[in-house]
């Protein structure tokens, strides 16, 4: 019963908030090459976010969207490697969602102050863990010692697609509440 309750709110959550990814789109959606991707992350100085980021379990891309002179984000190879490789536990289904979370940062030192979600992947779990990757940021100011902008906007692309079979994502939904996590 908790299973089919389960895959009902998956299914509910996938069919009124999100743009489901056609079965023949679904090896290449998320490459940072598909023509989606590769306007998502086009440098738009207009743009009301600072960063916007592709996320899916196989790669992690960061792009800057303005403000190059005055902050940018410090590289963090493995741990883009470590968030993408959690993004596998949710590939149960084939999704793509969109979020938006405000940041504020200290403008002597570009650490992080807050981190506030402005709209949500509506997925809590994936919410979660982009709070969990925002807060491994770190900063640098190219030419100043002041950061600007100290509050801006990331958004957040996440590709989720399905692996396995129906037998095998319903083992690993099984696992999962059984292991309570």
């Amino acid at each position: 019963m908790l299973i089919k309750l389960v895959l009902f709110f998956i299914f509910i959550l996938g069919c009124t908030s999100s743009e489901l990814i056609k079965e023949d789109e679904v090896s290449k959606a998320w490459s940072p090459q598909h023509p989606d991707n590769v306007k998502f992350l086009e440098v738009n100085p207009k743009s009301h976010e600072l960063f916007r980021v592709l996320f899916t379990s196989e790669g992690y891309v960061v792009s800057q969207m303005y403000a190059h002179e005055t902050i940018a984000r410090n590289e963090d190879v493995s741990g883009d490697k470590y968030y993408s490789s959690r993004m596998k536990d949710f590939n149960i289904m084939d999704e793509v969602r969109e979020g938006v979370f405000s940041v504020t940062i200290f403008p002597d030192s570009g650490r992080l102050n807050r981190i506030r979600p402005e709209r949500s992947t509506f997925l809590h779990e994936v919410d979660a863990l982009i709070l969990e990757d925002i807060q491994r940021w770190t900063f640098k100011s190219p030419k100043r010692r002041s950061f600007e902008p100290t509050r801006f906007n990331v958004r957040y692309r996440i590709i989720l697609h399905r692996s396995g079979s129906d037998e095998e994502v319903l083992q690993r939904i099984r696992e999962r509440m059984k292991s309570g996590s």
